[in-house]
């Protein structure tokens, strides 16, 4: 209860200074992207959302503009549209994304360049196409969404792990790029979101497939992860994390890195004093063998 106190006095403040902000949101059409936008749009931030085409037309708050994430005039397009109308942009949120899964072996090379395409060169397409805009301002926040996955990398999760990861790294130095322009960046990591998280798996054909009991076990968690996203635990929902990114926005120090959960913090401060890999491949190890079960 303490948690959504702070959250929702975080709210309350964001409605006095939302005036005149300008935010745009990647992959705002569900999940993170939508809560999101939802909650900005409610407290008087003038929002908008990237689609790739279903707009959803019960959100007249909402600005969505169709964006093809990997085409550099699509992108450029919709920075034109929002400058034209508003004449500024302040906070950028990169947050299109998905998660290929499966064994390393079973992924295809096209699949995995995709990955990279929507996960870490969309970003920074984006990055590239909003930092002349703030750097004239002299002001603006960026925030790339993350993932616990960065740092914890998941058997089977490699190339969701690695988009994250390189994501990271770009913030990092980025952060450091623009700092004398008055421009920030941030890297927010979630844990598990009660969303309908896209997971394609590897379709990568193997001769006598030593994975396919994993391939099947992990075929039914995601259905059934995708049937009930809410019996994921410990886990957020959408608007939790939309909540937790308002208070980012609203942070007059903007830090480099969050988590939006106890749980993501304790994960990933695990996994940086793990210098050795020892205690990830202990409990990678404890993992495995329950899943064999």
């Amino acid at each position: 209860m303490k948690k959504l106190g702070f959250f929702l006095s975080v709210v309350c403040f964001a409605i006095a200074q939302a005036e005149d902000r300008v935010v745009l949101i990647t992959g705002a059409s569900r999940g993170i992207g939508l809560a999101t936008a939802e909650l900005l749009a409610e407290n008087g931030f003038t929002v908008y959302g990237t689609v790739r085409n279903a707009v959803p037309t019960t959100k007249e708050d909402i600005h969505f503009l169709e964006v093809d994430l990997g085409d550099e005039k699509s992108v450029n397009g919709a920075l034109d549209t929002i400058l034209a109308s508003e004449g500024r942009l302040d906070v950028l949120i990169n947050n299109a994304g998905y998660a290929l899964v499966g064994p390393l072996e079973t992924l295809r090379e096209e699949e995995m360049y995709e990955e990279m395409a929507v996960n870490f060169f969309a970003p920074i397409r984006f990055m590239q196409a909003v930092l002349p805009v703030m750097r004239q301002q002299r002001s603006g926040h960026i925030i790339n969404i993350s993932s616990i996955n960065a740092f914890a990398t998941p058997p089977f999760g490699s190339m969701y792990a690695a988009s994250k990861a390189a994501l990271e790294s770009v913030s990092e130095s980025l952060c450091v790029e623009v700092k004398p322009y008055n421009i920030s960046v941030s890297i927010v990591e979630p844990g598990l979101v009660q969303t309908h998280f896209a997971l394609p798996m590897g379709s990568k054909e193997l001769v006598d497939n030593p994975y396919e009991l994993v391939i099947t076990g992990m075929q039914r968690e995601i259905a059934e992860r995708l049937s009930h996203p809410e019996a994921l635990q410990p886990s957020q929902t959408a608007r939790e994390v939309g909540e937790f990114l308002m208070y980012v926005i609203q942070d007059s120090n903007p830090k480099l890195r969050y988590q939006t959960s106890e749980e993501a913090k304790s994960l990933i401060s695990k996994k940086l004093l793990d210098l050795t890999g020892e205690i990830y491949l202990e409990e990678v190890g404890k993992f495995l063998e329950k899943g064999s079960e």
